[in-house]
């Protein structure tokens, strides 16, 4: 795993429901290095495995903000089981 980036796992209501996904942060310098972000062969998608910086969830002097969604289903769906 990246320097930059986390590893998220879901649950549903059995641990057979489980997903795991990547959350990166923005600017990393290792992008093109990274072999699980490189696996995903959609650049939009792999823009969903991106936080964004959120002034309104930084605490000042303390720690910055990101902001992360996961999406389930659909076009703009996170990518699953990297």
């Amino acid at each position: 795993m990246a320097a930059g980036a986390h590893s998220l796992s879901l649950f549903g209501n059995v641990y057979a429901q489980r997903l795991v996904t990547q959350m990166y942060f923005p600017s990393d310098p290792l992008f093109d290095f990274d072999p699980i972000f490189q696996s995903v062969p959609d650049a939009a998608a792999r823009q969903r495995l991106v936080s964004r910086f959120s002034m309104d969830k930084t605490v000042h002097g303390e720690m910055l903000g990101y902001e992360f969604d996961i999406v389930l289903r659909g076009r703009g769906a996170t990518p699953m089981n990297l």
